[in-house]
């Protein structure tokens, strides 16, 4: 299976290498300098973030929350990624304030606090069914 999946991992970024040195419009070297961003941003700051926020539920989070807890960071982060674009405006132009009609901080505040309220629920049906 591993093997297939770095056959399939090769052919689908030897597809995208193609299509890059392939297509008239493409910039290689600005493509290139962004994806060494991408990639040192993830090796340098998520992952960091991610282990040492492993290494804090272990240490500081009860058993029995441990895994609504760790749900609830998973979800919020994704949720996260996705609204802090819209979150902090990017892309918002003066003239056309129909571009972004909605509180997307909001929103997201109310989407993180259901979150963490399943997780607390989810944490308390645990609780329960130990005893």
């Amino acid at each position: 299976m591993r093997a297939l999946l770095v056959v399939l991992g090769l052919a689908a970024a030897g597809y995208g290498a193609y299509g890059l040195l392939t297509d008239g419009g493409a910039n290689p070297l600005g493509q290139l300098v962004f994806a060494a961003v991408l990639l040192a941003g993830h090796d340098f700051l998520v992952v960091p973030a991610v282990v040492l926020a492993g290494v804090a539920l272990t240490r500081w989070v009860p058993r029995p929350a441990r895994g609504p807890v760790r749900a609830a960071l998973v979800v919020s982060a994704a949720v996260t990624v996705v609204a802090l674009p819209f979150v902090i405006g990017a892309g918002r132009v003066p003239d056309n304030p129909s571009a972004f009609p909605q509180s997307y901080g909001r929103g997201l505040a109310l989407v993180l606090a259901v979150v963490w309220a399943v997780a607390g629920a989810w944490t308390v049906a645990n609780l329960r069914r130990r005893r």
